[in-house]
């Protein structure tokens, strides 16, 4: 069943663990994740605005309805990365029930006036939002998480979390999107201190690549949900590389070789989600 992302988040407030949130593009993706919860771990669906060129939202929120319909497991579909009102506002009509408004390159006053406003409107359709604050490089980036000046401050993530009312609330504090060129190294004192100043469920993006003893203790501090996207989407490409390289078959289908993308795909978000529950 789908359920928005304060739903959800409850839970892993309730079970002191971490959702996981796993970006989708196709139905492999869809499937890749949904096979590796058995039916039994929540889970967040993301579809980033970027991806609406390459598939509309509208046609992934129907695929996900289709899959999700008849169980009784959570499930968010939740838009990633949008920056435009306009596509929030087709999501919802289309039925996500989770935003992720990125006003993390405005000022301060500027994106808390900006989520803010996402807020209002999707609140009146009980669609949660999530709000991001603090550097963040850009979703295709390099995982170069930028000078530790730009981090999230817990006095800025107080003043965010009054002034929007977000329902989670994303934060930079080493984390980056991407392939990190080293060993990614997390501020856990400093969300130690942003978890103590709010209240609002806190989210790690740029998790592909950060080490499972540093996640588990970032869940322990008060990380709530956790995005994975680049070492899914990687093991796909990977795996179908390997695939064709392999085969010397001039009558090979396009479908045998994206189901070996997918079972790929389904081995990390099921290691994954194995990590997150701390129990």
């Amino acid at each position: 069943m789908l359920v928005n992302l304060q739903e959800i988040l409850r839970l892993a407030e309730e079970r002191h663990c971490a959702i996981g949130s796993f970006n989708v593009y196709n139905v492999e993706s869809v499937q890749a994740v949904l096979k590796a919860t058995d039916g039994s771990h929540p889970v967040i669906l993301a579809f980033g605005e970027k991806y609406d060129r390459h598939m509309p939202l509208e046609a992934i929120a129907a695929l996900v309805k289709s899959y999700v319909a008849a169980t009784p497991q959570p499930v968010v579909l939740h838009l990633d990365h949008t920056k435009q009102e306009q596509t929030v506002l087709r999501a919802i009509r289309a039925g996500f029930t989770s935003i992720m408004f990125d006003g993390s390159s405005k000022p301060l006053a500027e994106n808390i006036c900006s989520t803010a406003r996402i807020v209002d409107i999707a609140h009146l359709v009980s669609v949660s939002v999530e709000g991001e604050l603090g550097y963040l490089n850009d979703e295709d980036g390099s995982g170069d998480p930028g000078d530790p000046r730009s981090y999230t401050t817990p006095q800025e993530a107080q003043a965010f979390s009054e002034g929007t009312g977000v329902d989670a609330l994303a934060i930079s504090i080493g984390n980056a999107h991407g392939l990190y060129k080293g060993t990614p190294h997390l501020d856990l004192a400093r969300l130690s201190a942003i978890a103590q100043s709010v209240e609002t469920p806190l989210v790690l993006h740029g998790s592909s690549g950060i080490s499972r003893d540093t996640l588990q203790e970032a869940i322990r501090r008060g990380i709530r949900k956790i995005n994975i996207n680049t070492e899914v989407s990687t093991s796909g490409v990977r795996a179908a590389r390997e695939y064709l390289t392999a085969q010397d078959d001039p009558n090979l289908r396009f479908e045998q070789v994206a189901k070996q993308a997918e079972s790929a795909m389904e081995n990390v978000v099921r290691e994954y989600l194995d990590w997150f529950d701390l129990k």
